[in-house]
């Protein structure tokens, strides 16, 4: 399991090429995953907190509230603010008062950077990417492969061939992400999946030994990391004691994180070509996605084709 106990403002300021309006602190560190509006802390005459430990984001809100104030209580409700030591206040075009902000804020630790994506996108792009490098992982045995935008986690056990599957369709045009471990995060009931530090980049195959994918087929053929939106169990057929599904008119599923993902276990015998096979099974997901079912479709033709014969 790894987490990060906070995101340096250097950090968010490289990732998203911010606009640096005032420097502020170089240790200012946010603690907490979120994007903080600071309604309370902009209307409020007293002391509501310590202190703020989060990113701040002003934008149009914060502006129209400050906008019905006196320039003298425009001051003190920044300031409230300020004394208060957020680690970074973002602004966008929306907020109207970034020249009286940055009058003052040269006395602050705070550092004030600008955007020009309204508060809305922030939300997506800046509010998400802080929750993600703060959240909590968990490393599960698998590989992790994009095939037709769909993160395809295959599982099984070890010497099944997974690595081998997987290097099948990173040859055919797919995506790789992870081999042998996986860190998973659940992220409001989607899983993301990147590959642990270690094996970054890395794939053991039996008989090769370690490959750098982006040596080998080329960067484009990676990706940093996907969702995890279908589970792929392959499973060596003993058909003494394993069953399949034969009809498949039914999506199974299997819980990972607390997230129910849709699951399918393909048995690995000898003359099936196990990459084909799971290209095929994310169609078969996508089309099931959208309503349609192979299945349901057989059963109907067959209860019709049967009714006419009677």
């Amino acid at each position: 399991m790894s987490s990060a106990k906070f995101v340096s403002v250097k950090s968010l300021i490289e990732k998203f090429n911010f606009d640096v309006l005032c420097k502020g602190s170089s240790q200012n560190k946010i603690k907490i995953p979120s994007l903080n509006r600071t309604g309370v802390e902009l209307a409020s005459k007293h002391k509501v907190f310590d202190n703020i430990i989060s990113a701040v984001l002003w934008s149009g809100n914060e502006s129209k509230f400050l906008s019905q104030l006196s320039k003298k209580k425009i001051i003190d409700s920044m300031q409230n603010v300020l004394r208060l030591k957020p680690p970074v206040i973002i602004i966008t075009k929306a907020f109207a008062h970034a020249t009286s902000l940055l009058k003052i804020a040269k006395k602050y630790t705070t550092t004030i950077l600008f955007s020009p994506m309204p508060s809305a996108q922030l939300y997506v792009t800046v509010a998400a990417w802080i929750n993600e490098q703060m959240a909590v992982f968990k490393t599960v045995h698998g590989t992790l492969i994009s095939v037709y935008g769909v993160g395809v986690l295959l599982q099984g056990e070890s010497g099944v061939g997974k690595s081998e599957v997987a290097l099948e369709l990173v040859r055919k045009g797919h995506l790789f992400i992870a081999d042998d471990a996986v860190d998973v995060v659940n992220l409001a009931d989607r899983l993301l999946g990147k590959p642990n530090a270690i094996a970054n980049k890395f794939i053991e195959v039996r008989g090769l030994g370690i490959l750098n994918i982006p040596h080998m087929l080329g960067i484009e053929k990676t990706q940093d990391f996907s969702n995890i939106d279908v589970i792929v169990e392959l499973i060596v057929d003993d058909k003494k004691i394993l069953q399949f599904e034969r009809v498949g008119s039914t999506l199974k599923t299997k819980e990972l994180e607390k997230v129910k993902i849709p699951y399918y276990r393909l048995p690995v015998t000898p003359g099936r070509k196990m990459s084909d096979l799971i290209e095929t099974a994310v169609i078969d997901l996508k089309l099931k996605q959208h309503g349609y079912s192979s299945a349901d479709d057989y059963i109907t033709n067959y209860k019709k084709v049967n009714k006419q014969h009677e």
